[in-house]
């Protein structure tokens, strides 16, 4: 508390004033030195992002690696170019280390050079969870009003998502994401800004990436460990009741891999504390631990040890798809996906394009190619390879999901001209363009 003297109509008042405010002032001035703004460009989209230029936020989490941590939605799951800024200096290049394809996290690379004489590290709080009514601040560039702070409480926790995220009715916008969520009482970053709730009769419900949850992949990577989440193909039953209970439903597991089967209820992991009640907790409590990975679990209402190994998810970075005609072929990545059988699928369409003119959509399964199965896209790159050399059309038979009534699938064949053929991801063959 300051104390204040003021002298009115003759009296000597003693007045105490909290130095709330001064704090929260100094809590955004500290946001300005480790938050960035990003501008993101894409030109071959995945499914889930879009073609086109973009702006997020992020922060700095590690000034002498120069390591900035922001959304995966921010910077995409496609290749694209990035670049970022601090505050009150130009923008820069940076690289993607490591993509998350459960959590919406990216940690991005500038060299420790690029990083300011005036920027400082973020403060990371990894121990827990913020408790609802906790008072927080959300910093960032919304609707490109750059370096801006707003505030809030934390609303509580949800896993209606998909994740375990953190509600907020702090102001989060178009530019927000990737920012840090601030605990206004410690200064430090507790969350990071991702989502709203898009509807229009919504009255300010925001989420955010818990900071416990970015720890652990940020603490993986720097001690040169794998940090991706299981590639767990199993499907777990709904929670209808809220019974926070997570139960198998179906295993696509390899006999190779954890025995988990159908109907299990998943208690919790050997050698982690935390409890287990829904598929973020999961996921969080399997990352570093897929060689030997150990589950308690209750069978027939008995109590089970259930150990063996996952396969990590594949990396992001390295996706790869095969841009042909104005369309973008690349494999399902459903935890289902077997269901499927083996084939691709069309993730996107460029307008006005060869590919759109001849009636193929996004979400295409493309089960052969000149009446071939495609086995990879290694296999399918050289096979348009070969048709283009010999000024030839190739032969797609396709299969998607009918609205009709009497069926489940439509199928249908289609002659496609190859044109401006790219590999994506990898180690790219050369880009062969139609005038070659």
């Amino acid at each position: 508390m300051k104390k204040h003297l003021i002298l009115l109509s003759g009296l000597l008042l003693l007045i105490f004033s909290s130095p709330a405010h001064a704090q929260d002032e100094q809590i955004f001035k500290d946001a300005l030195r480790y938050t960035v703004k990003i501008e993101t460009r894409v030109e071959i989209p995945f499914d889930g992002d879009k073609k086109g230029f973009s702006t997020g936020a992020g922060f700095l989490l590690d000034e002498n690696l120069g390591w900035i941590m922001t959304n995966a939605h921010v910077v995409t799951r496609s290749p694209s170019h990035i670049s970022v800024a601090f505050y009150g200096q130009r923008s820069q290049p940076a690289e993607k280390v490591y993509v998350d394809p459960y959590l919406d996290v990216a940690i991005l690379r500038i060299p420790p050079s690029g990083v300011g004489a005036e920027a400082r590290s973020a403060a990371p709080d990894c121990d827990g969870f913020p408790e609802i009514g906790h008072s927080i601040g959300a910093f960032g560039h919304p609707w490109k009003f750059s370096f801006t702070g707003t505030r809030g409480i934390i609303s509580g926790m949800t896993s209606r998502l998909g994740g375990e995220l953190l509600q907020t009715d702090a102001p989060i916008n178009p530019g927000n994401s990737g920012g840090p969520l601030i605990s206004m009482r410690t200064g430090k970053v507790v969350g990071m800004n991702t989502a709203t709730l898009d509807n229009d009769e919504d009255q300010n419900t925001n989420f955010a990436e818990p900071m416990r949850y970015l720890c652990r992949v940020f603490e993986l990577l720097k001690e040169g460990r794998d940090p991706s989440p299981p590639d767990l193909t199993v499907m777990f039953k709904e929670d209808l009741e809220d019974r926070r209970q997570l139960v198998v439903a179906k295993s696509y597991l390899g006999p190779d891999l954890l025995p988990l089967r159908e109907d299990d209820r998943i208690l919790g992991i050997e050698g982690y504390d935390g409890p287990i009640e829904n598929e973020g907790q999961l996921i969080h409590a399997l990352r570093g631990r897929l060689d030997n990975a150990a589950i308690k679990v209750l069978r027939h209402g008995k109590p089970l040890l259930v150990a063996g190994r996952l396969n990590p998810a594949p990396l992001i970075t390295k996706r790869k798809g095969v841009f042909v005609s104005g369309i973008l072929l690349a494999p399902v990545q459903y935890r289902d996906r077997s269901e499927l059988g083996h084939s691709l699928r069309v993730s996107y369409i460029e307008p006005g394009s060869i590919g759109e003119s001849r009636h193929i959509r996004a979400w295409d399964r493309v089960l052969e190619v000149d009446d071939q199965p495609v086995a990879s896209l290694e296999q399918l790159h050289e096979h348009l390879r070969f048709a283009h050399d010999q000024q030839r059309r190739v032969l797609l038979k396709i299969r998607n999901v009918s609205s009709r009534r009497d069926r489940i699938y439509n199928y249908k064949d289609i002659y496609l001209e190859v044109e401006d053929l790219q590999f994506l991801g990898g180690d790219s063959p050369q880009t062969l363009n139609s005038s070659s």
